[in-house]
């Protein structure tokens, strides 16, 4: 129980979907926020999926502009509907003239092409570079074009908008990790602007299990003012309905809390105190504005994991001198809870040098706790209250 196998999972069909938000949104606005590219055989998310887009009539429409072969791609997302029963048709928008032999600008203000998106049922954008999608949808001066507009308006009424750029802001996928740190802000061409549906304090990452990808979300954050985020990993979706998330898929979902947390820069780089992290997989909820998470009914039923009472132990710590390293992030979480010290530490170092750079303090509270299913000596588990301080060395 040492560590979290990311082991393929399928659940039945979940149908929670609470209503209710205080956030200025339409009531039945969802957004499914999909890891990078969704995989065909990912049964519990394209059923889910399919089954939200019947919530409103009209066609289903794929923007695959993200990635560097849209049409290919594009294409699979297509079949990919017809295989769960629906029909989806191919947005030819892409940032190189080449791939549909149509300019991106003109569709950008396309009247025929606006309406079909503004009565779509679904919007499915197909995983890629954000800053590609974000140069289609939005114009130079940063404001949302005509197109970036129809789908605002979509949501809105009603649309289920899958993957895209939801946010207000969407990082680069080549931001470095440790420069983020290091300067205590992300420079001008490692972030752009997003399609600002969700609530402006709420920040998207679609690749947040890349090297360091966390670690770069926390400076972009705090940069931008955003309190609450949600990362999510490969062949996984979360699905956000008004401040209600569940987690679909076969991985996880990491959601970060900075509402108490401080930021002070210093000689060094930046010292963060007191994030709270949660990690949630499968059928997993969380109530984003109180912060309460409902785990999936099989770890409720299976083991709770409490945060240890022991003040001091000589249990060495756990430790990692690979912190930015995919994986890392939930093994020291998940490392945290079950040690008697209720600690892990992690280490990001330069590269010309063994004694700068970063530590990472995971550690619990008594608010901390954990949920755990074997089955089929598969193990799965969830993670509550994990807090976070990072220090420059």
């Amino acid at each position: 129980m040492k560590s979290i196998r990311y082991l393929l999972v399928v659940f039945s069909v979940i149908c929670w979907l609470p209503i209710g938000s205080s956030f200025a949104i339409a009531a039945d606005s969802i957004v499914m926020v999909v890891g990078d590219v969704l995989p065909l055989k990912n049964k519990v998310v394209w059923r889910n999926l399919v089954r939200l887009s019947e919530r409103r009539s009209g066609e289903n429409l794929v923007i695959a502009a993200a990635h560097d072969r849209p049409k290919l791609y594009g294409g699979f997302t297509q079949r990919a509907y017809q295989q769960y029963g629906k029909q989806a048709e191919l947005i030819p928008l892409a940032e190189q003239f080449q791939e549909f032999s149509t300019d991106f600008k003109y569709l950008s203000r396309d009247d025929d092409t606006i309406s079909r998106i503004r009565a779509a049922a679904s919007v499915f954008f197909v995983g890629g570079e954000p800053q590609r999608l974000s140069k289609v949808l939005i114009g130079r001066d940063g404001n949302p074009t005509e197109l970036a507009g129809a789908v605002q308006q979509a949501y809105r009424e009603g649309s289920l908008i899958v993957g895209g750029i939801p946010g207000r802001a969407i990082v680069s996928t080549l931001a470095d990790p440790l420069h983020a740190l290091q300067e205590g802000e992300l420079g001008d061409d490692d972030y752009a602007s997003g399609l600002d549906l969700l609530a402006n304090d709420w920040y998207i990452d679609q690749h947040y299990f890349g090297r360091g990808r966390f670690a770069t979300s926390l400076v972009a954050m705090h940069q931008f003012g955003m309190q609450f985020g949600v990362g999510v990993g490969l062949d996984t979706a979360a699905v956000i309905h008004g401040s209600a998330v569940e987690v679909l898929g076969n991985r996880g979902v990491v959601t970060v809390d900075l509402v108490n947390s401080t930021f002070e820069m210093t000689k060094k780089g930046l010292r963060i105190r007191n994030v709270r992290l949660n990690y949630l997989e499968n059928g997993d909820r969380m109530d984003m504005k109180t912060g309460s998470v409902t785990a999936h009914s099989s770890k409720i039923n299976g083991f709770e994991l409490n945060a240890s009472s022991t003040t001091t132990s000589k249990e060495p710590l756990a430790s990692s001198r690979e912190m930015l390293r995919p994986g890392e992030l939930v093994r020291l979480m998940s490392e945290a809870l079950d040690s008697n010290s209720g600690q892990a530490v992690g280490y990001a170092l330069h590269h010309d040098s063994d004694e700068s750079g970063f530590k990472f303090r995971f550690f619990t509270r008594e608010s901390s706790r954990g949920w755990l299913s074997v089955d089929d000596d598969q193990e799965r588990m969830s993670l509550e209250n994990i807090y976070l301080d990072i220090d420059p060395i």
